[in-house]
């Protein structure tokens, strides 16, 4: 079943019946559904497809010649390009010849670059000379190495740069779009599924919603040899030479510590290094670098590991790998699902900020919200060091400075009660912004006395449920 990429698709569709030359990449990490949603796209349509693989170029040029003689009349079939240059003015020549739009992909950029040096080179001066006076051509690369991508294809200094018309960067699946996967679990317990495979289309299949949470993550991700088990150490191996200092980082940043000092304290890598680290990690779009919305107080960046798999697998794996290589899930499971409501809370509370976007225009809310994100710090005017930090979960930025909405999110088993929205409206003293609505989102209601408070202080509670 296919799901999602609705917008993504209107516009290749857009772009197909254009009459006029395109150029459109197309990116996004390993396994998002970049090919998937090509093919959707490709039905119907005359295309040439070419996946460029880890080979040398003679092979990428045999497989780029079987490509593309398919559409080539039956009396020239068994013509052979000797060059690059060659094959792709043949597609010029295939679009020239026909009636109605040709699709040209080439499906894995970086690795075709990889293999024959300047062929950004060759292909930009093949859409200068030819390309760009056929009116049913559209060209698209597609790429998982996100920077790769952006710097050698996207990138001002790519000289590709300045034909592309358009494009597209496949992020994964929102909420809905995933749930629509797995239809038959329930909400409450599919945000623990979402938060494991980060709305990866491909890991979500991999599950089977006929099982519980506890047997598809012992059957599925946590046994040895399965595919999701896998996974995180297969794809740190494709991207990186020596992984081993990568695999402490991200366990480190995964069990909690989210500052440069924490992870060096847990790593006893030196900040210097640390830091290239760190931002290979970014670029391979697994940690990613956060600062808080607002300026208030002293505020320091925070680093989180952004990939749902990688945050489930260094959690958990490195603490109970003996347990698990020897096929003894069972006896830690209870100290995992203890924790699981934990690692959930923070998806939990990201799903909050988009829903809150995606009421705007609704007129739910006071105001039009233009970016939401989250504020951790020291409490303002304190001078105390080493105090522990004060977070508030929710900040949304108005539109119209001077609107500001702060939440608070619970994922809790049980109803949230007064303790919890006092220390929250103590927190949202902070923000002297005149106009602020407040709101607490719960996995589970609310107690009655709450309900009471929130009315006396003006607080909006919003349940799962109700979302």
């Amino acid at each position: 079943m296919f799901v999602g990429r609705k917008q993504e698709l209107e516009e290749l569709e857009e772009r197909w019946t254009s009459d006029r030359f395109e150029f459109i990449p197309i990116y996004g990490r390993r396994r998002v559904g970049k090919t998937r949603m090509l093919e959707e796209f490709m039905i119907d349509k005359q295309v040439i497809y070419f996946s460029a693989d880890q080979f040398g170029s003679e092979i990428n040029l045999a497989n780029l010649n079987q490509a593309i003689t398919h559409l080539i009349p039956s009396e020239e079939s068994g013509k052979n390009f000797s060059n690059f240059e060659d094959a792709f003015k043949a597609v010029a020549d295939i679009a020239k010849a026909s009636e109605e739009p040709l699709v040209f992909i080439i499906d894995e950029y970086p690795q075709l670059a990889k293999s024959r040096e300047g062929i950004a080179d060759i292909l930009q001066k093949t859409i200068d000379s030819v390309y760009q006076e056929i009116d049913n051509l559209l060209l698209i690369l597609t790429g998982s190495q996100v920077a790769f991508m952006e710097e050698h294809v996207l990138s001002e200094k790519s000289p590709l740069h300045n034909s592309i018309t358009g494009q597209i960067k496949i992020l994964p699946l929102n909420f809905s779009e995933a749930h629509a996967l797995q239809p038959r679990i329930p909400k409450e317990v599919f945000m623990t599924i979402y938060s494991l495979t980060g709305g990866i289309p491909m890991y979500l299949t991999m599950l089977d919603d006929r099982l519980s949470l506890k047997e598809n993550i012992l059957t599925f991700v946590l046994k040895k040899n399965t595919f999701l088990y896998e996974e995180p150490g297969n794809l740190l191996m494709q991207e990186l030479r020596t992984p081993n200092r990568y695999n402490d980082i991200i366990a480190a940043i995964a069990s909690g510590a989210g500052e440069v000092r924490e992870i060096v304290a847990e790593t006893g890598i030196n900040s210097g290094p640390l830091t290239k680290y760190l931002e290979t990690l970014i670029d391979l779009e697994i940690v990613e670098r956060k600062m808080p919305l607002t300026e208030i107080g002293k505020n320091k960046p925070s680093y989180t590991v952004s990939d749902g798999l990688f945050r489930f697998w260094y959690r958990y794996v490195p603490k109970y790998k003996n347990f698990i290589e020897n096929g003894h899930t069972e006896l830690i499971w209870d100290k995992i699902a203890a924790d699981l409501l934990e690692f959930t809370s923070i998806t939990f509370e990201n799903y909050c900020r988009d829903w809150l976007l995606s009421q705007n225009g609704n007129q739910r809310f006071g105001f039009i919200i233009e970016e939401v994100g989250s504020w951790w710090g020291n409490k303002p005017g304190s001078r105390t060091k080493g105090t522990e930090l004060e977070k508030v979960a929710i900040v949304g930025l108005g539109a119209q400075k001077g609107n500001l909405l702060l939440g608070e999110c619970q994922w809790r088993n049980e109803k949230v009660d007064v303790p919890i929205a006092e220390l929250f409206l103590e927190r949202t003293r902070f923000f002297s912004t005149p106009n602020k609505e407040l709101v607490i989102f719960s996995k589970r209601g609310f107690t009655k006395e709450l309900r009471d408070f929130a009315t006396e202080y003006s607080i909006r509670l919003i349940s799962l449920a109700e979302m």
